[in-house]
């Protein structure tokens, strides 16, 4: 078990956080709930040698990255929403997406892995935005090449803002020189 404490900042938030969640629901924050915001609190079966608390605390915010990109699947590809009762429209139009966001995401590994400060939500917008021409010049292989490397020029300006206050999780796994 790993627990570090946070800044008093932190710990406010958090408080705020509980308590609003707790009014929604009518009731009162337990002590015990209170206490723990002070801390952030990682259980893991790795051993001691293998990870340092700092990278624990990295690994802890790389699991948000991941959650994240699972939402970008689901809202930007939308693959949980349907227009048709008829299962089959469902399932054929779920592979259809399920289909789509393989593809970008195949683009994402073979364009953007490499460059961990560009953004995956801009690459994502880039790529919806040339889908119809991907999808018209799909059976076209030549065409198709030529789509596909328009589409990787434009996901090189995909770039994260910089953030002064904060650093980004790609960031904080540079420095231990992995």
């Amino acid at each position: 078990m790993i627990a570090v404490r946070v800044p008093a900042e932190v710990a406010e938030k958090r408080r705020q956080r509980l308590e609003a969640e707790a009014s929604k629901k009518s009731q009162a924050v337990s002590p015990d709930r209170l206490a723990l915001i002070h801390w952030t609190i990682y259980c893991t079966n790795v051993p001691r040698r293998l990870l340092t608390v700092e990278e624990v605390l990295v690994l802890g915010r790389s699991r948000w990255q991941i959650e994240m990109l699972f939402k970008l699947w689901k809202s930007d590809g939308e693959i949980d929403l349907s227009h048709s009762d008829n299962p089959w429209h469902v399932l054929t139009g779920f592979y259809a997406k399920m289909i789509a966001v393989i593809i970008q995401h195949w683009l994402f590994l073979t364009e953007l892995w490499d460059h961990p400060e560009r953004s995956l939500h801009q690459a994502s917008q880039v790529i919806h935005k040339h889908a119809f021409h991907l999808m018209s010049v799909f059976c076209q292989l030549d065409d198709l090449c030529r789509a596909i490397t328009i589409i990787q020029r434009c996901l090189a300006g995909c770039r994260m803002t910089r953030c002064k206050s904060k650093r980004h999780t790609y960031e904080l796994w540079l420095q231990f020189n992995l």
